[in-house]
């Protein structure tokens, strides 16, 4: 499915509004502060490029396991002779996580775990596992 930038809407609000909050009696404030996330939540309500988001997003693609597998497909259909080879020797660079890639004004973006949680902050931890539906234990 194809968007168009003036397809989409985007809601620019403070997602944590900590003032109500302790207006209403839930302090969450020193919660946040123990687990050093101050200036996490400075980043989100900090400004916001809504035509660059737009942008972003409408170019927007997931670079997974699959597609790195079709993207190796893709040269073998090509050129027949590379078949069996590693993607180095087909000149691709190795696939070593999934990706969000897109481009602003021409230059290529590339999102991943790693970068979000350096944004942020934080250490990237956890797993992912692809193909899981929801019921999965």
């Amino acid at each position: 499915m194809k968007l168009k930038g003036w397809e989409l809407t985007v809601q620019v609000e403070s997602p944590v509004d900590f003032l109500s909050l302790v207006h209403h009696g839930c302090e969450l404030r020193n919660y946040f502060r123990s687990q050093l996330l101050d200036d996490y939540f400075c980043i989100l309500s900090g400004p916001t490029y809504v035509n660059i988001i737009k942008y972003f997003w409408v170019r927007a693609e997931i670079y997974d396991s699959h597609a790195a597998k079709m993207e190796e497909h893709e040269k073998v259909l090509i050129d027949p002779s590379l078949e069996g080879k590693t993607r180095e020797q087909l000149g691709l660079k190795p696939f070593t996580c999934i990706e969000i890639r897109s481009n602003i004004m021409g230059i290529p973006i590339t999102i991943t775990e790693e970068i979000i949680a350096r944004a942020i902050w934080r250490v990237a931890e956890g797993s992912y596992e692809e193909g899981l539906d929801k019921t999965s234990p």
